[in-house]
């Protein structure tokens, strides 16, 4: 009968009947869970929804669309860089390397982790940024060295060579590793291009990855597969066991033994005419 009478009242004073059938101590623990449960709650509702809204509002601003200068990612001055490329201007070999650092999606993130990066090689190897450039994960190009500045990315190629550093860590196998994206490698081209206009890349240029000249994993699996179908990327690795001097003489040897053999047929050519 008592069960009956309790199940007829209204809800409200049914559970403050129950309540007060309790001990102090059983009211403060579902007090205690049940606070737990509202913020567990809310923060759901944060994360799924206010959160992602905030991400999703961000707007990815940059001084250029694709080509950022030092000054543009505030980078301090130059630190203990004085050597120039000018002896194998324009060069012939670019070489791909990837930075095995945090990514960058956004132009601020990126510009700041090129200031952490830049600050690590200054404090623990006394130089600045290794690269002439880099490549973030949103796509932009960030200026490292430059043009006609020798690099420190690949030991005995340096002094002729174009270094380029692609953002992340590229090692396909990893818990959690980059992926190379289409802008990634259409805005690389795009410097390249630009390095030819210019006069620092000699028109027909060749790309290899670190790992085509060092003991060294760099590009990473996914990167180093992406530019082996770049149109200049060198097959044959012409540069392998060569320093920058030996180079330069097996390119300009191969530069006369062309110009003989046209300047001996064209001779032909006249005879015959």
């Amino acid at each position: 009968m008592t069960r009956k009478l309790q199940a007829d009242l209204p809800l409200p004073r049914y559970l403050w009947d129950i309540a007060k059938s309790t001990t102090k101590a059983e009211r403060l623990s579902c007090a205690a869970a049940l606070i737990v449960l509202v913020v567990c709650v809310l923060l759901i509702v944060y994360f799924t929804v206010i959160a992602k809204r905030t991400v999703d509002s961000v707007v990815d601003i940059a001084p250029h669309e694709w080509y950022i200068t030092r000054e543009m990612w505030l980078a301090p001055e130059f630190f203990n860089d004085g050597d120039r490329t000018q002896k194998f201007d324009p060069l012939r070999l670019v070489i791909i390397a990837h930075t095995v650092s945090p990514e960058c999606t956004l132009f601020v993130n990126c510009a700041a982790e090129l200031r952490n990066m830049q600050g690590y090689f200054r404090k623990n190897y006394n130089y600045d940024l290794p690269y002439n450039f880099l490549i973030g994960n949103e796509g932009r190009v960030y200026e490292g060295r430059g043009w006609n500045v020798v690099g420190a990315h690949t030991r005995s190629y340096n002094r002729c060579s174009l270094g380029i550093g692609f953002i992340g860590d590229y090692r396909e196998g990893l818990p959690q590793y980059s992926k190379v994206n289409e802008k990634q490698l259409e805005r690389a081209k795009m410097l390249l291009d630009l390095g030819v206009r210019v006069g620092y890349l000699h028109p027909n240029y060749h790309v290899l990855g670190a790992k085509d000249l060092l003991s060294s994993e760099s590009p990473g699996t996914n990167l180093y597969r992406a530019i082996q179908n770049w149109t200049h990327y060198d097959h044959y690795n012409h540069y392998q066991n060569k320093n920058c001097e030996e180079i330069l003489e097996y390119f300009q040897n191969k530069t006369s033994t062309v110009g003989s053999t046209a300047i001996k047929n064209n001779t032909v050519n006249n005879e015959q005419g």
